[in-house]
């Protein structure tokens, strides 16, 4: 894999899965048939699985769909190459300057991933076994749900969301002890009503299709996707004291040998009616300039700049101290 064989060349792709792999596919396919390239797809089940492919097939990747964890974790561990925006101005001119500016960069100042889709991470609830509207984390707290609520199995993301729970920057969390200790004690109140905790969002899904869980962490495209299928009955909630924004990037895989044409599918991808297709068959907001309104009553929508990130140099290096507070949160 990785050379060119006897059409324009083959490109493999390493995605999540689910539909925002299948609506990533459609635009790649449309490429590739313009371009007589082969694109061979291949997915995870999550950030360590990803990585861990990736150095486990050294060259066998050319491009990557990756959440903003797994931006952090490739670049800590040099999976990534640098991206010419020069050789991507469907980018630079389609995607919004304020969103531009989360590029993750190496020391040098050079863009290793570029904003696809970004969302925020709420929950879902069955309507039909919780009789009561739910709009914030406090209500999920609440004794009835015992052994009824699924959460995330990610501590960077669990921790973030219980910070927005109790009006906590998680940022700063990452350098004050008393401060990560409110998100701690949160999260362990949090905790009480849960029966499990999934790491991937197809899990998210089954639980709420199979009505495991009433109440459910979750991503809202993928419960959009679930209410198309029949499940109307199922809600998204932003609750209303805020949650963790998060963003999924395009990266080029560290040693390809396939630089021009992953260039060319990237600009290909940028170009508006192809990202405003994507956005459409994901669910999911992408940061484009002038917005059409189909994007904006998305159900986690909203501008870049009413959003608040994570701040990778600050959490990367407590995360596995998080890790294992984590695993005790679970436990207690």
């Amino acid at each position: 894999m990785g050379g060119m064989n006897g059409g324009g060349g083959t490109l493999r792709f390493l995605g999540f899965g689910g539909n925002t792999q299948e609506a990533q596919e459609r635009i790649f396919d449309a490429w590739a048939e313009e371009e007589d390239v082969e694109i061979e797809g291949d997915s995870a089940g999550g950030t360590v699985e990803m990585i861990s492919q990736i150095q486990q097939n050294t060259g066998e990747y050319d491009i990557v769909a990756l959440n903003d964890t797994g931006m952090a974790q490739g670049q800590d561990e040099g999976v990534l190459e640098p991206i010419d925006l020069d050789e991507v101005p469907n980018y630079t001119d389609n995607i919004r300057d304020d969103a531009q500016e989360l590029d993750f960069l190496l020391d040098d100042g050079e863009t290793i991933g570029l904003i696809r889709e970004n969302g925020a991470t709420g929950y879902a609830y069955n309507t039909e076994l919780v009789d009561e509207e739910l709009t914030s984390w406090e209500e999920i707290k609440d004794p009835q749900y015992e052994g009824q609520v699924a959460l995330l199995d990610r501590a960077v993301d669990r921790f973030s969301n219980c910070a927005a729970a109790i009006d906590v920057d998680i940022n700063e969390a990452a350098e004050d002890e008393d401060l990560f200790e409110e998100v701690i004690e949160e999260a362990e109140e949090q905790n009480e009503n849960a029966f499990s905790y999934w790491s991937d969002g197809d899990t998210s899904i089954q639980y709420l299709r199979q009505e495991n869980a009433h109440i459910c962490e979750a991503w809202g495209g993928r419960v959009i996707a679930l209410q198309e299928d029949g499940h109307e009955h199922i809600e998204y909630v932003l609750p209303e004291e805020g949650t963790m924004a998060w963003t999924d990037t395009l990266s080029i895989v560290q040693e390809t040998e396939n630089r021009d044409l992953i260039h060319d599918l990237l600009n290909f991808t940028y170009e508006r009616d192809n990202i405003l297709q994507m956005s459409d068959d994901m669910n999911y907001t992408v940061q484009v300039e002038d917005p059409p309104e189909e994007m904006t009553e998305l159900p986690d929508y909203a501008p870049i700049d009413e959003l608040s990130f994570n701040d990778w140099s600050r959490i990367l290096p407590v995360q596995d101290e998080w890790s294992e507070r984590f695993q005790e949160v679970q436990q207690s």
